[in-house]
């Protein structure tokens, strides 16, 4: 990445939108986009993302959204990151007050991480849309996660290790959020327990309007009681449940 596009972009009032998604993106690109972000005034939707960008580059973002004051959709894709970017981002989110869609994914994240997120968001009120796909989160993480976004209007937590006490989190999240609408957890092996306590809660939800676990380990057994929910759920409008184990 050449340093003269990132010193055009700090004094540029127009650019509303960046996307820099190269497979060599390492962490010192990351750190020159940061510099950037202090001053600029005009971009709103940063996206990032690279093979190598790790937990260096994710906290010079990080800091830099400390301060800046435009930024609201941040979505950052790296394999590198650990829980020291989890806990890096969630530091920035218990100081930012524009940002309301973080999207993180491919990371090991892993559940410090996410517990590190979730205590920035104990302390956000603006985030609506959460998405933390593919980072290794497990039900601890989850759980840490559901008991802080009591704001979110949106919700994915795809392709983590969830499970069955994950999917009882997340189910106290659907039957006591008065905001949450869209939620999906795809590839999260939450079985026929877990989605067991998913219908008991959606039974009861009035404001879920879209649901997805596709590909989510649910039988039989599970899919019965989910169905059983939505007939008696008023909101939900949209319910995606492909490639379960489900028999003709």
């Amino acid at each position: 990445m050449g340093t003269s596009l990132f010193k055009s972009l700090k004094n540029n009032s127009t650019l509303s939108t960046i996307d820099i998604s190269v497979n060599s993106l390492a962490d010192a690109c990351a750190s020159e986009l940061a510099e950037v972000l202090v001053d600029n005034t005009s971009l709103n939707d940063v996206y990032i993302s690279g093979e190598y960008l790790g937990d260096a580059g994710v906290a010079s973002i990080a800091k830099a959204l400390m301060v800046n004051t435009t930024v609201r959709t941040l979505e950052i894709i790296g394999r590198n990151m650990t829980a020291e970017a989890g806990r890096a981002l969630g530091e920035m989110l218990r100081h930012n007050t524009t940002i309301t869609c973080l999207s993180l994914c491919d990371g090991n994240i892993g559940d410090s991480g996410a517990q590190g997120i979730a205590s920035g968001l104990s302390q956000n009120t603006t985030l609506e849309k959460i998405q933390i796909e593919y980072s290794c989160i497990g039900a601890t993480g989850v759980s840490a996660l559901a008991k802080v976004i009591q704001n979110a209007t949106h919700l994915d937590l795809s392709r983590n290790i969830i499970g069955t006490k994950g999917a009882k989190a997340i189910a106290k999240v659907i039957k006591n959020s008065c905001k949450l609408k869209y939620l999906r957890i795809d590839c999260c092996n939450i079985d026929v327990l877990g989605v067991r306590d998913l219908a008991k809660a959606l039974s009861k939800n009035k404001n879920l309007e879209e649901l997805s676990v596709a590909c989510a380990g649910i039988d039989d057994e599970g899919m019965c009681e989910l169905a059983r929910s939505v007939a008696k759920n008023k909101s939900l409008q949209v319910l995606t449940i492909t490639y379960n184990n489900i028999s003709e």
